[in-house]
C-alpha cells in the first residue's frame, strides 16, 4: 500500500521524526484534557480526605452529644465540630466556618449532619469552584445502663445488702457508690446468684453461703446519679385532688384515678384493683397498700414529692405496673422528689408471686427494705432501680432485666450515664 507514492510505513516514520510546529500544537492540545483530568483527581482526592475528616468529627460530635449533652446536644455537637473542622478552613478568628451542621434529637438518639461546599484548587480554573460534601452520624442512647441497680449512698455500711435464700438474677449488674472500708456491699448467698458485674467503690464483705461469680470489684469509681438534673413530674404547687388521708376499702373490683393525694392514700382491698393511666403524686403522706388483691396499672407513674411520702406495700398484694411510654418521663415508674433530699425515707416493699415493675424505680433518697417471695419481674421487659440504700431479702426469685435488643423498651435517656452510647449510622 502506498500513500502519495510513499509506502505507509515510511510516511509514519517521517511523521514521528517531524519537529515542526504542527506536532507541538497537537501535543499542547492533548495536554489540556490531561491537565484537567489531573486537576480533577487532585481536587477529588482532597475532597475525599476532607469528607473523612468531617465524618470523624460528626461521629465524635454525635457520641458526645448523646452521652453528655442532655438538653444541650446542639452546643456539645457544635463545640466538637468547631474544634475538629474549623482550624483547617478558617484563616482568621473573625471568619465563619465554611461548614454547616444540623442536630436532630430524638428520644433515644442524636443525629448530626455536616455539610460543606469544599473549595477546589484546580477545578475552579475550569468553572468548578466547589464540591458539595455531606456526612451523617447517628448515636443511640439506648444501649443499656451500666447497672440495673445503682446505690447512691456515699459512705454507709451495707449500702447494698442482699440476703438470698433462693435466686437473684441481675442482667446488667450492680453499682455501689459507698466508700465504706469494710462492707459497702454485703451479701449472704444460699442460692443462685447471677450478675455480669458488681462494682463497689469501697470494700465488699461476703458473708455465709455460696460464693458469687464474678466477685465484686472493690475500688471501682463512683457513678453519679444519672437523673439528678431531670425535672420532677409535677409542680409542687399542683392542686390537691384530695386533702387529708384518703382511705379506700373494697371487697369488689375497683379502679383508682391519678391525681395529687395530699395526706396520702391507703388502699384496703380484697379483689382486683386497677390504676388508671397517669401520674399518682403523694404529698405529706404515704401510699399504702394493705391488700391481698391483684393491683395492675399501665402507663402509670408514682411521684413521691417529699420525705413524708414513702411507699408502703404490706400484705401479699400482686403488683403489676408499667411506666409511661411517652413524654419526658417515659420509662420511669417511680420518681422521688427533691424535697426528700438529705433524708433517709423508709420505703417498704413486700411482693408476692407474679408481681412485676416494668420501668425504672428512681428513689435516690430512699432506704428500701424489699422482701421478695414468689417470682418478681418475670413478666417485665425491663426493670432497674436507683436508690440511696437497698436491703434485698429474697426467698423467691428476684429478676432485674436489661433492655431488650428490639429497642422497644422506654429507657430514661440519662440512665446510660455516658456509657453504652454507640454509633448506629
Amino acid at each position: 500500500m502506498t500513500i502519495l507514492g510513499f509506502p505507509a510505513t515510511r510516511r509514519a516514520l517521517a511523521l514521528l521524526r517531524c519537529r515542526s510546529g504542527n506536532f507541538a500544537l497537537m501535543a499542547a492540545l492533548v495536554m489540556i484534557p490531561l491537565m484537567i483530568a489531573v486537576g480533577v483527581a487532585i481536587d477529588f482526592a482532597a475532597a475525599l480526605s476532607r469528607k473523612t475528616d468531617m465524618q470523624n468529627a460528626a461521629d465524635a460530635a454525635a457520641l458526645a452529644a448523646a452521652a453528655d449533652g442532655a438538653g444541650a446536644e446542639n452546643t456539645v455537637a457544635y463545640g466538637l465540630l468547631d474544634a475538629h473542622l474549623s482550624a483547617d478552613t478558617m484563616k482568621g478568628a473573625e471568619e465563619t466556618p465554611t461548614w454547616e451542621h444540623q442536630v436532630t434529637v430524638e428520644r433515644d438518639s442524636v443525629a448530626v449532619v455536616v455539610e460543606e461546599d469544599y473549595r477546589t484548587a484546580v477545578m475552579q480554573m475550569f468553572g468548578f469552584k466547589t464540591i458539595p460534601i455531606s456526612v451523617l452520624a447517628k448515636a443511640a442512647r439506648k444501649a443499656g445502663s451500666p447497672a440495673c441497680i445503682l446505690i447512691l449512698d456515699p459512705a454507709k455500711a451495707d449500702a447494698l445488702k442482699i440476703v438470698n435464700a433462693n435466686s437473684v438474677i441481675n442482667e446488667c449488674g450492680f453499682q455501689v457508690n459507698s466508700s465504706h472500708t469494710q462492707r459497702a456491699f454485703y451479701i449472704e448467698n444460699q442460692g443462685k446468684f447471677s450478675a455480669p458485674s458488681i462494682a463497689v467503690n469501697g470494700k465488699s464483705k461476703l458473708g455465709s453461703g455460696k460464693m458469687i461469680s464474678p466477685p465484686p470489684v472493690d475500688g471501682s469509681p463512683v457513678v453519679p446519679d444519672p437523673l439528678a438534673g431531670m425535672p420532677e413530674p409535677d409542680a409542687r404547687t399542683a392542686a390537691c385532688t384530695s386533702n387529708g388521708l384518703k382511705t379506700i376499702n373494697s371487697q369488689a373490683k375497683m379502679s383508682i384515678e391519678p391525681g395529687v393525694y395530699c395526706g396520702g392514700l391507703t388502699v384496703n382491698a380484697a379483689d382486683e384493683v386497677t390504676l388508671k393511666p397517669g401520674v399518682y403524686a403523694f404529698r405529706d403522706g404515704a401510699f399504702t397498700l394493705n391488700t391481698s388483691a391483684r393491683v395492675t396499672g399501665k402507663d402509670v407513674q408514682f411521684y413521691f414529692e417529699d420525705a413524708q411520702s414513702p411507699l408502703l406495700l404490706n400484705g401479699a398484694a400482686i403488683l403489676q405496673v408499667s411506666a409511661p411510654t411517652k413524654g419526658e418521663h417515659a420509662g420511669i415508674l417511680m420518681f422521688q422528689g427533691r424535697k426528700a433530699m438529705d433524708s433517709n425515707v423508709q420505703f417498704r416493699i413486700n411482693t408476692s408471686a407474679g408481681s412485676f415493675y416494668n420501668g425504672l424505680i428512681y428513689l435516690p433518697y430512699a432506704v428500701i427494705d424489699w422482701n421478695v417471695s414468689g417470682s418478681l419481674n418475670t413478666e417485665s421487659s425491663y426493670t432497674a432501680l436507683i436508690a440511696k440504700v437497698l436491703n434485698l431479702y429474697v426467698s423467691g426469685t428476684a429478676l432485674f432485666k436489661k433492655p431488650t435488643q428490639d429497642g422497644n423498651d422506654f429507657i430514661p435517656t440519662g440512665l446510660s450515664g455516658g456509657r453504652g452510647i454507640r454509633l448506629v449510622e
